[in-house]
């Protein structure tokens, strides 16, 4: 289809051919840079394997999301609101 995109995404030292919607290379890149850097970082800090990086990399970003779903930042919405408000007054 022509809005694929084949790419390759390096990622603790594997290289990982995906197809994805070319919209998304962006989001891909990032995801993967900042999974490296965490890796990065726990073998830095820590003794382990790598499985045990990825393993802690994984935890650390669903903890997350876990955080964002319990904590959403509303901040933005009302704003929003406020400004409705002042628009219907």
């Amino acid at each position: 289809m022509a809005n694929e995109l084949r790419i390759i995404l390096k990622i603790a030292g594997r290289e990982y051919p995906l197809t994805i919607d070319r919209a998304d290379e962006e989001k891909y890149r990032r995801a993967a840079k900042d999974v490296n850097e965490l890796v990065t970082m726990y073998s830095k800090r820590y003794s382990a394997d790598m499985e045990n990086y990825l393993a802690m990399v994984g935890l650390q970003m669903a903890l997350m999301n876990v955080q964002r779903e319990m904590n959403p930042d509303i901040a933005p919405i009302i704003e929003e609101l406020k400004r409705l408000e002042s628009d219907l007054l």
